[in-house]
């Protein structure tokens, strides 16, 4: 194994943290099709950033951002299940401000970067929550995969 394809945990030397995408696993996300890497998380602003793959017919339950969402579309693209005339596709950036709800489908698989500015709240059909994910639950996720991860401010 070179040292390209080793993995390399992050590091935090001083205010500066690096990671390596790159060689990190993909883990199943919160909706199903969808897998995760975490890439940072600050337990004091609630922020956390991922990269995030869609897998081809994928769609998010109904959820609402408690925090805005900012995404940069990598590959492939989405649109909102009552909007697919309005795709985001390849070289799109979006944010999603706070408050918004709505459906992600994602026809075709995408690959996202996102920053979460806050978590996200999973809805029913009549608007009643039904989960919540944060900077923890992906933490929690992480480390249960057996990656070594410190959030910022832990």
């Amino acid at each position: 194994m070179n040292k390209s394809e080793t993995k390399q945990p992050p590091t935090q030397i001083g205010t500066l943290y690096t990671c390596h995408p790159q060689n990190m696993d993909w883990l199943p996300w919160a909706m199903p099709g969808a897998h995760f890497k975490l890439l940072h998380a600050d337990a004091v602003t609630g922020r956390f950033t991922l990269l995030i793959k869609f897998d081809a017919g994928a769609a998010a339950p109904i959820h609402r951002h408690v925090g805005a969402v900012e995404g940069y579309m990598l590959e492939g693209g989405f649109h909102y299940r009552d909007e697919p005339e309005r795709p985001f596709e390849t070289g799109c950036y979006l944010w999603e401000s706070d408050g918004a709800v709505h459906q992600p489908v994602s026809p075709n698989g995408a690959v996202m970067f996102a920053v979460f500015h806050g978590p996200v709240e999973g809805l029913d059909d009549e608007g009643n929550l039904t989960g919540r994910i944060n900077w923890k639950w992906h933490v929690d996720k992480w480390k249960a995969a057996g990656h070594n991860f410190q959030a910022a401010g832990e």
